[in-house]
């Protein structure tokens, strides 16, 4: 028995729909996460970011911006700038460590998904800065050298590049022990250029439990909608018409 060319019609046009409110909404999620983030309230962007990637996991714009307000996040929990929930066991360094590399890992879904050289280089620059955080000098030197390769002429990422190069462990011979501080992050949260500007003020005990949740609702969320999509794929490929 065969389903009607009206009925699959419908079903098509449904789907059509579905796909583009959730395209808009996933933009809203965006408009909204930026609005936040330039105003200063990170930790909520952070949430708004999670969502837009939820409905639409192929965003890379969120995925930009989202490693973005983690890293600031990371760089608040390591100064000791965010008071965390009395709840939270780990040590700041360590739960910087864990935001670092969520960062880095939505950073490298853009470096490895796009083509346009300027973001490709702020991708990998920025990646580089979370391994730099991190102290793992010779994952931000390999960074550092991705992203030259896209702007072989930038100051910033070839003055941290030497920074990485110069606190490398310490080889036969001498090497390592090197000075100074390393420049920021690239890319405004919408992708523009320049650099985020610092947050300055101590963020509320509030703040810090929505940032701690959003970080773990968001992995289970993006997780379960993987598994549903894969089920629904599955019951799709099972229903033939007779």
């Amino acid at each position: 028995m065969q389903l009607s060319k009206l009925y699959k019609e419908s079903v098509a046009c449904l789907l059509l729909a579905s796909s583009v409110c959730a395209a808009q909404k996933d933009a809203e999620y965006l408009y909204e996460g930026n609005k936040l983030y330039n105003s200063g309230k990170v930790p909520e962007s952070t949430t708004k970011y999670s969502r837009a990637l939820e409905l639409n996991p192929n965003n890379r714009k969120a995925n930009f911006n989202l490693g973005n307000s983690l890293y600031k996040n990371a760089m608040e929990v390591k100064s000791g700038a965010m008071v965390l929930p009395e709840s939270n066991t780990m040590k700041p360094d360590s739960l910087a460590g864990l935001i670092f590399d969520k960062a880095s890992q939505n950073f490298a879904v853009v470096a490895n998904s796009v083509s346009d050289k300027d973001t490709l280089h702020q991708a990998w620059h920025n990646i580089g800065n979370c391994y730099l955080q991190k102290k793992d000098y010779q994952q931000a030197v390999d960074a550092y050298k991705k992203s030259l390769k896209f702007n072989p002429k930038d100051e910033e990422t070839r003055y941290n590049l030497a920074y990485a190069l110069k606190n490398l462990p310490k080889q036969k011979g001498g090497g390592g022990g090197g000075q100074g501080k390393p420049q920021q992050s690239k890319g405004e949260n919408k992708e523009d250029k320049g650099k985020p500007q610092q947050q300055q003020s101590q963020m509320s005990k509030d703040q810090a439990e929505q940032l701690l949740k959003a970080l773990m609702d968001s992995e289970k969320k993006l997780q379960d909608k993987r598994k549903q999509k894969q089920e629904d794929a599955a019951n799709s490929a099972n229903d033939k018409d007779w």
